[in-house]
């Protein structure tokens, strides 16, 4: 189903549904509670409170793709539809001076509060004996220059040019050698 283009971003339900979740999975309690322990509460009315931010902030993660612009219409589209709303969307620089006065300590309070392992005990294939099973899908490290990194891993390249770093890199495990110093 596709929405009109004033239903906020890109006009997906898609994209209603998932603000939707994400207010229902955080409640607006814990974000103003964060938001009082760490005093960070808008001392006038703004365009975009406090925990407006911390639901932009979690909603950025959602859509990496999307810039600030389409993020925030995605989370305040709809105010739009409201009669006689005279709704506009904040700016880019709004935006940052917003986040630089909400700060970081709130929005790790929230995570605390909120943040659990999607699996549980009797999830299939989430546990090896009484452990949890966690994966890195992939990494990139960059390495000393030296030549038995070169020779072990190769080098990097970044739009067909080589870079000045040796590249370890991979899903599995690596042996990343340490240059030998003085001897050792």
């Amino acid at each position: 189903m596709i929405l009109s283009d004033d239903a906020g971003g890109s006009g997906r339900l898609t994209d209603l549904v998932a603000v939707g979740a994400l207010t229902s999975l955080i409640p607006r309690q814990v974000l103003d509670a964060a938001i009082a322990t760490h005093g960070c509460r808008e001392r006038r009315v703004r365009k975009l409170p406090a925990h407006v931010v911390v639901y932009l902030l979690i909603a950025l993660c959602l859509y990496p793709d999307d810039d600030y612009e389409e993020v925030v219409e995605k989370l305040t589209g709809m105010l739009a539809l409201v009669p006689g709303a005279r709704w506009e969307a904040p700016t880019r620089g709004a935006i940052t001076q917003a986040r630089q006065r909400l700060g970081s300590e709130a929005v790790k309070e929230v995570f605390q509060q909120v943040a659990r392992p999607a699996a549980t005990e009797s999830t299939p294939g989430a546990w090896l004996g009484r452990r949890r099973v966690m994966a890195i899908d992939g990494f990139v490290v960059d390495l000393p220059d030296t030549e038995a990194n070169v020779a072990e891993f190769g080098r990097d390249s970044a739009g067909g040019y080589e870079t000045a770093f040796s590249a370890g890199s991979g899903g599995g495990h690596q042996r990343v050698r340490e240059p030998r110093h003085g001897g050792r």
